[in-house]
């Protein structure tokens, strides 16, 4: 789906309005880690941000839910890198799993296994909304890996049915550690401000699946690709 043609003026700051309305194409339903499984298929990927919550680890690989078991069975190469140190060494120690590194990814020093490599893929699966200032980090990223020839990006959409659903109920339903809500154009300003092209936006479900007792739901998001729960965007 691509929608940045008609606005890059507005991206990039050279136009400006006060009031923009943006259209957004329709697209298909899809789910985000069908998404991310069919892009990686027999490609060269760093996951970054692979461990997820600690928390969450052990559930997640014993229902076999865990987004980077399945990106290493379907790549041809992946590579897990992560801050949480903790949680590498968890990995490492509990479950042998290889080719992950507990770095620090705008400061450390790359091993070779991530120098040496040329990527056809740098995914950042939901992480955006946990960085405290998203455009230095973005901005980093591009200029410490010149060997990555396309990134993806998904986060929350601040305009997902749910966050709708919660605000009749002056609520806010939030995982503790997330910094940032984005909407598409938001997302899409700071990749701009980072320095970065862009080349495709979609909507995604989070989930694997649909429930079959959220009816009206399904309806909605399925007419509606800008009330699902996940953005994603490529870039370059």
């Amino acid at each position: 789906m691509m929608i940045f043609r008609d606005i890059l003026g507005y991206l990039n700051g050279k136009k400006f309005h006060n009031g923009l309305l943006v259209d957004i194409p329709y697209s298909d339903l899809m789910f985000r880690n069908n998404y991310l499984l069919n892009i990686s298929k027999e490609k060269k990927i760093l996951h970054v941000g692979f461990v997820d919550h600690l928390q969450l680890i052990d559930k997640k690989i014993a229902t076999n839910n865990w987004l980077h078991n399945k990106l290493v069975k379907v790549s041809k190469k992946c590579i897990g890198v992560d801050i949480n140190k903790e949680g590498v060494e968890y990995l490492q120690k509990k479950y042998k799993i290889e080719n992950i590194f507990a770095l620090d990814i705008l400061n450390d020093e790359f091993p070779s296994e991530i120098a040496n490599e040329q990527y056809d893929y740098l995914l950042l699966p939901d992480v955006i909304e946990h960085i405290g200032n998203p455009v230095l980090f973005l901005s980093k990223m591009k200029k410490r890996f010149p060997n990555v020839n396309r990134f993806v990006i998904t986060t929350p959409n601040a305009l997902r049915l749910d966050n709708i659903k919660y605000a009749f109920k002056s609520k806010e339903c939030i995982n503790t550690d997330h910094r940032y809500w984005f909407t598409p154009y938001t997302l899409s300003k700071i990749l701009i401000d980072s320095g970065y092209e862009l080349h495709n936006i979609l909507f995604a479900e989070h989930a694997s699946r649909l429930s079959r007792r959220k009816i009206i739901k399904n309806i909605l998001i399925k007419k509606y690709p800008m009330l699902r729960d996940t953005i994603v965007i490529e870039a370059q």
